[in-house]
């Protein structure tokens, strides 16, 4: 009897934190200006649930049968709308990329839709084999933009928010990449780093004090290393090391490669960086 009075009471104590959620979703004051910009953009929106998330105004919501999350600040801006979309539905180019490349044989645990304002919709492809998972992120038309471990297991796009490009930024890339498209853009301790697809190429375009351009990274496949570079890590002590990742740097000092190395025997890591001619620096 005793046991069944404390089960109850914790039952009771569940209810009760379940209703001060409820209470305090219903409780949140959405701005009149965020409802009216919101109404206009989904005239259709059902099952509406309005939160307040770090000063931003986020709506849950369905919309012609997806499931849906938008963000919004007080006076009604709009940054970010997230979908659910199933697998059978993306476009076929972003299929197409995903079957045909490196992850094809990984499950595809969920798919989101992300339209940000000022960036490239993309498609965020959650996959896993194993106990690995990594995020994809593709453009519309089937450009593989990055493939990032999922650590968190989580699917919270907080961190995705568009950040407002400096007018300067925007006004290099589109003379030096010009027709470039804009995926996305992060700061990190003092440095813009702004990922674009130059035709049908991503590259990370990085940014320092005053907005300088730093450097512009472009990974590249073993197999499209220039001979020079490929003749000078032969000629090295890690001429047997396998190839893990390569890189393509363009800076105002020049350009050159940064390779990441791994020897098979040790698993022991290194980094060689070769200039275009072949020169090991």
């Amino acid at each position: 009897m005793k046991k069944l009075a404390v089960w109850m009471l914790g039952l009771a104590s569940l209810v009760a934190m379940t209703a001060c959620n409820d209470d305090d979703r219903e409780s949140v004051k959405v701005p009149a200006a965020v409802q009216g910009v919101f109404g206009e953009m989904y005239p259709g929106a059902t099952h509406v649930e309005w939160s307040d998330r770090g000063g931003y105004m986020v709506a849950d919501f369905r919309d012609g049968g997806a499931g849906m999350q938008a963000w919004f600040d007080a006076a009604g801006k709009w940054y970010m709308t997230e979908q659910d979309v199933p697998y059978a539905q993306l476009p076929e180019a972003v299929r197409t990329a995903f079957e045909s490349g490196d992850y094809a044989a990984w499950q595809v645990d969920d798919v989101d839709k992300l339209m940000r304002e000022g960036l490239e919709t993309v498609y965020v492809l959650e996959v896993e084999r194993g106990k690995e998972e990594f995020d994809l992120w593709y453009s519309a038309d089937g450009v593989l933009l990055r493939a990032v471990p999922d650590t968190d297991g989580g699917d919270d796009r907080e961190g995705m928010l568009p950040q407002e490009l400096p007018q300067a930024v925007r006004d290099f890339i589109a003379g030096k990449y010009p027709g470039a498209r804009i995926a996305d853009a992060e700061r990190e301790k003092g440095t813009l780093e702004v990922e674009i697809i130059d035709g049908r190429t991503p590259r990370e375009v990085c940014f320092g004090t005053g907005d300088a351009w730093l450097w512009t990274k472009t990974e590249v496949r073993s197999s499209g290393l220039p001979a020079p570079v490929l003749a000078a890590l032969a000629g090295s002590q890690y001429a047997n090391w396998k190839i893990d990742d390569a890189d393509h740097y363009d800076s105002p000092d020049g350009e050159w490669y940064l390779l990441e190395l791994e020897d098979p025997q040790s698993e022991r890591e290194a980094e060689l960086r070769i200039l275009p001619d072949g020169t090991i620096l």
